[in-house]
C-alpha cells in the first residue's frame, strides 16, 4: 500500500460502486426508481406513547385544579371556590417542572423552597388568571393553585353606582365604617 493513495482493494471497490452506479445509464436501461420517504409519523422525532411520561416526568391525574391538571402522585387536600390544595410526595423541582411545561405565567419566582407563578393561565384553559405555588415541605410537595379571575363588570351602571357596590363615595371615603370592623 502507497501512503497518501489507495490500496488497491479500496481502488477497486470504488471502482465498483462507481461502475454500478453508472451501468444502468450505459445500457439505456429506465433509471432505478428513487427510494420512497418514510411516512411522516417516522421521519418526526421518536416519541412515547401517549400513555407513558418520559424519564423524571410526572404523568398528569384526572382532577384538575381551575384547568390546571393535578399531578397522578398529588392528592387534592382541600377545595375551596376559589383554591386547591394537593400535596405528594414527589420533590418540589418536579412539580416546578411540571407546572412550568403547563402554564404561560407573567412572573416566575423561585426560590430555594417555593416556586411562585404569578399572573399564570393554562395553556388549555387560557381565560383564568392563576397564582400557582409549589412549596417544599420536608418529604412531601405543597401545590396551591389560586383563582384571582376577576369577575366581568357590571354593564350599565353609572361610575356613582360603582362606587356605592364598593362600599366607597366617588371621594374614595368609606359610606359605612361599621362594615369595615
Amino acid at each position: 500500500m502507497k501512503r497518501g493513495g489507495l490500496s488497491r482493494a479500496a481502488a477497486a471497490l470504488a471502482a465498483a460502486v462507481i461502475g454500478a452506479s453508472a451501468a444502468p445509464a450505459c445500457r439505456g436501461d429506465a433509471p432505478a426508481p428513487a427510494p420512497t420517504p418514510p411516512p411522516a409519523s417516522e421521519a418526526s422525532a421518536p416519541r412515547p406513547p401517549v400513555d407513558q411520561a418520559l424519564p423524571g416526568e410526572l404523568a398528569e391525574g384526572t382532577e384538575q385544579a381551575f384547568g390546571l391538571p393535578i399531578p397522578r402522585r398529588m392528592k387534592v387536600r382541600a377545595r375551596f371556590p376559589d383554591a386547591v390544595f394537593a400535596v405528594g410526595e414527589i420533590p418540589a423541582e418536579r412539580v416546578a417542572n411540571y407546572v412550568r411545561t403547563r402554564v404561560l405565567a407573567g412572573n416566575v419566582e423561585t426560590g430555594p423552597a417555593k416556586t411562585i407563578f404569578s399572573r399564570a393561565t393554562v395553556k388549555s384553559a387560557p381565560q383564568r388568571m392563576l397564582r400557582v405555588e409549589v412549596v417544599s415541605r420536608a418529604h412531601v410537595s405543597e401545590l396551591v393553585v389560586r383563582d384571582e379571575t376577576r369577575p366581568p363588570p357590571e354593564r350599565g351602571l353609572s361610575v356613582e353606582e360603582r362606587w356605592r357596590r364598593s362600599g366607597l363615595t366617588p371621594d374614595g371615603k368609606v359610606l359605612d365604617p361599621t362594615r369595615l370592623e
